[in-house]
Order: structure tokens, then C-alpha cells, then sequence
């Protein structure tokens, strides 16, 4: 997860052409800091961590100034969280008791949305949700979604409960 990540950081970082610059490297520090505090548990380093990123991406911003816009600056700020520590959420959530079938429902759900969404919305969608930001989603696509993330979450629970022995009766 950390390594797609980067991957992910990366892509993003080029949209903003920051990639193989001194503010890219930075968030790419901070993002390989944050997942070794997860590999050694130590998620109470988390404010520090973030703290120490901004305080390290600003410095960058003043000292090479003006290099850099402020919105690179903030393209790697909240590129660190939005790619990382959401991505991060995957590998900490099948770290749980019963965290592989977790990860498959989070999967499983979401493609199970986008399809359903996208099929009801194509065949009955009426009313557009965001017409300027997204003129092909409607409201019935977006419900569409919404049960059909349901009906394949609802289904896997159903397939993984079958497979685990019966509880004792009291």
C-alpha cells in the first residue's frame, strides 16, 4: 500500500509538475515517515508527523521562493493525506480481526455501486445531480448506487457468514 501510494503521489504531483522537485520529495518523505510509524504502531506520532510536513513544506516554499506556487504548496500538503493516509485506511483496516473480508466488502461495495450506479443511471436517470461538475450523474444513478452497494455488501456477508461454523447454542 505504501509503494502505490507513492505510485498515486506521483501521478498527482505531475498534474501540479512537482514530481522531481524539492516540495514533491517532501511529501514523498513524509508519506514513506507515515507508513513506517504504521508498520511500528506508533500512530500517536501522527500530529507530530504533520505538523513537521507543513513546517518542512513551507520552508521549502520560502526558501526557493518563487519556484513554487502556493497552489503546488498545497497540492502537496493535501496530496499527502488525500493519497496516502486515505490509501493507508485499506492496509489499517485488514490489520483488524476479520480485516481481509473488511477490505473484500470495501471492494466489493464500491465496484458494486459504480456498476449499479452507472447502469440505472444510464437506463431511468432523469434529474442531474451536479450538472457543471459532473453532467452525466443523476439522482437515480446516484440511488442506483446506493442499493446496489447494499445489495453486494448484504450478499458477501451473507456468502462469509454461510462459511463460518454456527454459533453454540446457549
Amino acid at each position: 500500500v505504501g509503494i502505490v501510494s507513492l505510485i498515486g503521489m506521483s501521478e498527482l504531483y505531475k498534474v501540479f509538475k512537482v514530481e522531481n522537485k524539492a516540495l514533491g520529495v517532501t511529501g514523498y518523505l513524509a508519506a514513506i515517515a507515515y507508513y513506517a510509524m504504521l508498520l511500528l504502531e506508533k500512530t500517536e506520532w501522527m500530529i507530530p508527523l504533520t505538523l513537521l510536513f507543513l513546517i518542512l513544506v513551507m520552508a521549502v516554499y520560502v526558501f526557493t521562493y518563487p519556484i513554487f506556487t502556493a497552489e503546488q504548496v498545497m497540492a502537496v500538503f493535501f496530496g499527502f493525506f488525500y493519497v496516502s493516509v486515505m490509501l493507508s485506511y485499506v492496509y489499517q483496516t485488514r490489520m483488524l480481526a476479520e480485516g481481509a473480508v473488511l477490505v473484500w466488502l470495501i471492494f466489493l461495495s464500491s465496484w458494486g455501486c459504480d456498476t449499479c450506479a452507472y447502469c440505472v443511471g444510464v437506463l431511468f436517470g432523469k434529474h442531474k445531480m451536479a450538472p457543471k461538475l459532473s453532467p452525466k450523474k443523476s439522482i437515480e444513478g446516484g440511488m442506483g448506487g446506493i442499493l446496489g452497494a447494499r445489495r453486494v455488501g448484504g450478499q458477501w456477508y451473507n456468502f462469509i457468514k454461510k462459511k463460518q461454523p454456527p454459533e453454540p447454542a446457549i
